[in-house]
């Protein structure tokens, strides 16, 4: 638990608590129809760098590697997830849940505690930062076409985070907020 933690408090008295949810089926849509386009123009951009030029190294790794270092992506994006929560949440790695829902077809993590906005915040964007767009830069600063392609497919991996994450834009940072017991979601209280 940090220090800032202790300092939690509701956000006035006499203001009820906003719960923020999304529909599951909608919001699958919409990362579909945003996956492709992403994909295919990272692909593109990473060509037009990279095109006819010498890389700085290669990396050559059997295919079935390349699959499996993307499914146990998956996982260690949650647990990146419930780390980040664990660590400021008041009860620590107590206070996180990691599951699947067979209904939305994906593996999940939830805290049970609430915690400020902006740690919610970091919470939810640190997958995407480490195993995506950390991968993707060093992908393409280097020329290394296996990094592009798994920076891409973890980038679009924290696409709903990044959703929720623009939804949070509009919270004051030190609010408190907790997942939804649920719904996909938050409750701003």
């Amino acid at each position: 638990m940090s220090s800032e933690e202790s300092d939690i408090q509701p956000v006035t008295k006499g203001t009820s608590p906003r719960e923020v949810t999304f529909d599951p089926q909608k919001l699958s849509i919409i990362l579909i129809a945003i996956i492709i386009p992403f994909f295919i123009g990272g692909e593109k951009f990473f060509d037009l760098i990279w095109e006819g030029k010498a890389r700085l190294f290669e990396v050559n790794i059997a295919t079935w590697m390349k699959y499996a270092s993307v499914i146990l992506a998956i996982p260690v994006h949650e647990l990146i997830h419930g780390a980040v929560f664990a660590w400021y949440a008041p009860n620590g790695f107590k206070s996180v849940k990691f599951g699947a829902s067979l209904k939305m077809g994906a593996v999940y993590c939830h805290c049970k505690d609430p915690v400020k906005v902006k740690y919610y915040r970091r919470a939810g964007m640190a997958p995407m930062i480490l195993l995506g767009l950390i991968p993707l830069t060093f992908a393409l600063a280097t020329g290394v076409h296996w990094i592009n392609t798994f920076g891409l497919l973890l980038t679009i991996g924290g696409l709903g985070d990044l959703m929720i994450w623009f939804k949070l834009l509009k919270f004051d940072s030190n609010l408190i907020i907790r997942d939804h017991p649920e719904k996909l979601g938050f409750i701003v209280e």
